[in-house]
């Protein structure tokens, strides 16, 4: 038998035709099918090309940074004029405090939108949805809780004081779409809700759901008006928590919390939730005010020289 000698070089010579064979069909392939690189996206550093290329799952947004220069995510800057700290959830209204109406505030009849745990005398009574919903929970509780559905709603945004009426005067802050004036339906007559009694379960749960007796018991010479058991009015979690916890009226609210700012904010827990609160004075025509861009948050003014920001997290 003949035996096979082997050779390096023919070796060598083989491995170098593989190659050249591998390099010129690629290069015939990148001729034949045309890869635009400007159609691809990058996502992490993983390449998705043609359509239907998946977005990049986060981008950085481009927002504002504050006065020390800190890059802020998340949030950004929303201009706010000196009208505005007439406007919003916990202006007070008095007699040294207007009150402009919001318009933007989505508003609803209560005489379609209530439930059947209180009536309504009247059919064109308008309020805030936030405070509709929260009126609704809290009368529906009540029931739960009393067996009772004798409250009735006589007034919000326009109620109609003096003779035949259960209230006495028209309050200042009706304007605010966010009040509710109640009163007691007996047996063929409307009668004047004194806060006591079975009926006392509003006044001592409202602020649960966000709700306050805007003059309550004590207040007078710091409200102006004496206790009005039967006039209501929204200001939202957790402001009302806070007010009730402390025993402060609106105006006594207002003056706790300039003493907070964005710095150094007032943390409140409601349930699973947490809120900072602080207020932002208005020093000129236009204020900026940072607030998250992904919503959660309030800007009422405070009727005097500010805002108050309400950033639920």
């Amino acid at each position: 038998m003949k035996k096979i000698k082997f050779r390096p070089s023919r070796l060598i010579s083989a491995m170098a035709g593989v190659v050249m064979v591998t390099f010129v069909g690629d290069a015939v392939r990148r001729t034949l099918v045309d890869v635009d690189l400007d159609d691809c996206v990058i996502d992490n550093g993983r390449f998705y090309h043609g359509e239907g290329a998946p977005e990049p799952e986060s981008e950085l947004l481009n927002n504002p940074t504050d006065s020390s220069g800190v890059e802020k995510l998340g949030s950004g800057s929303r201009a706010y004029n000196k009208d505005d700290i007439y406007t919003g959830m916990l202006v007070p209204a008095n007699a040294n405090t207007s009150i402009i109406r919001d318009t933007s505030d989505n508003m609803v009849n209560l005489a379609d939108f209530k439930n059947e745990s209180y009536s309504v005398l009247g059919e064109n009574l308008l309020l805030n949805l936030s405070a509709a919903e929260a009126l609704n929970m809290m009368m529906s509780d009540y029931e739960n809780a009393t067996s009772l559905t004798d409250f009735a709603v006589y007034g919000t945004d326009s109620t109609v004081p003096g003779e035949g009426s259960p209230c006495p005067k028209l309050y200042p802050d009706c304007i605010s779409g966010n009040t509710v004036d109640v009163a007691l339906v007996g047996w063929g007559s409307v009668i004047a809700y004194d806060g006591k009694d079975t009926e006392s379960w509003i006044v001592e749960n409202c602020s649960n759901y966000g709700y306050i007796v805007r003059y309550p018991v004590g207040k007078t010479e710091i409200t102006g008006e004496s206790y009005c058991p039967w006039h209501l009015r929204y200001v939202g979690q957790p402001h009302a928590l806070i007010m009730n916890a402390n025993g402060y009226c609106l105006e006594e609210y207002i003056g706790y919390l300039k003493g907070f700012t964005q710095e150094n904010p007032l943390i409140s827990t409601v349930g699973e939730d947490s809120y900072k609160i602080y207020t932002v004075s208005s020093l000129s025509d236009v204020t900026y005010i940072d607030v998250p861009l992904g919503g959660n948050y309030d800007v009422s003014g405070d009727g005097s020289s500010g805002y108050i920001v309400t950033i639920k997290e």
